[in-house]
């Protein structure tokens, strides 16, 4: 895992510029939230920015 990275998980509250993996891709946070199963990563685009490899 990167360097300043965590791992998404469902249930887990996210604050803007929080930093985390999911499927192998890195991911920041860019609207605070808690998560759940509709927010991850891949799916919702608005809540998350791929981060270039």
């Amino acid at each position: 895992m990167a360097a300043g990275f965590s791992e998404w998980k469902v249930n887990r509250q996210y604050s803007a510029h929080d930093r985390v993996t999911y499927l192998g891709k890195q991911y920041r946070c860019s609207v605070t939230h808690k998560s759940n199963s509709a927010s991850n990563p891949k799916t919702a685009v608005k809540m998350w920015q791929k981060q270039t490899d």
